[in-house]
């Protein structure tokens, strides 16, 4: 029982291919994105939202901004994580609202203080979509416990993949998670020692 996460890590590796014919469950998804919901963000803004695609079209649209690699293309579901970099501003009802709920009826003026401080420092952009990949590592470790194959997609095609998922002004895509059972078992895991 004490070794039952690190277990999970152990096991989770990018799947590259996916077994044909074989769906995640409605309550798969939604444990998984329930996973990536309770993930830690700066400054408590949860700059995340999260497009789960499961019908054929949806996924060869996803495949297809993902340049069609295996992966893409045999994947049961996607999860797409992407960012709301607009909202970010330190002004918008968005930061409001979160810094509300993270001062839990304190006053947020500091912790506003200090993101807008942060925020003039600029790069917004790219620290958002970094802090997408902590939802990310909980929903591939979730994907891991519940036996379910991922692969994280960094690589594909924005403009495309705006295009195929109808974003909202100002939303960035950060991250594609395919899902699904993986084809083939885990190979050995290489990684350097820990010292």
């Amino acid at each position: 029982m004490a070794h039952e996460l690190l277990d999970a890590i152990r096991r989770r590796y990018a799947c590259r291919e996916f077994v044909a014919n074989r769906p995640l469950t409605a309550d798969e998804l939604a444990l998984l994105r329930e996973a990536g919901r309770l993930a830690p963000s700066g400054f408590g803004l949860e700059p995340w939202r999260f497009i789960t695609l499961a019908d054929a079209a949806g996924r060869a649209r996803i495949a297809h901004a993902c340049f069609d690699q295996p992966a893409a293309t045999t994947a049961a579901a996607f999860i797409v994580i992407v960012t709301p970099v607009q909202a970010l501003d330190p002004g918008s009802d968005y930061v409001r609202e979160r810094f509300e709920a993270e001062a839990r009826g304190h006053d947020p003026a500091p912790i506003h203080a200090a993101y807008r401080a942060f925020h003039e420092g600029g790069g917004i952009a790219a620290w958002a979509q970094g802090q997408c990949n902590f939802a990310a590592a909980h929903m591939l470790l979730q994907a891991a416990h519940l036996g379910l194959g991922s692969c994280p997609i960094g690589g594909f095609d924005a403009a495309a993949l705006c295009e195929a998922l109808t974003l909202g002004e100002g939303e960035v895509p950060a991250l594609v998670i395919a899902l699904g059972h993986c084809a083939h078992a885990a190979p050995e895991r290489l990684r350097k020692p820990l010292d």
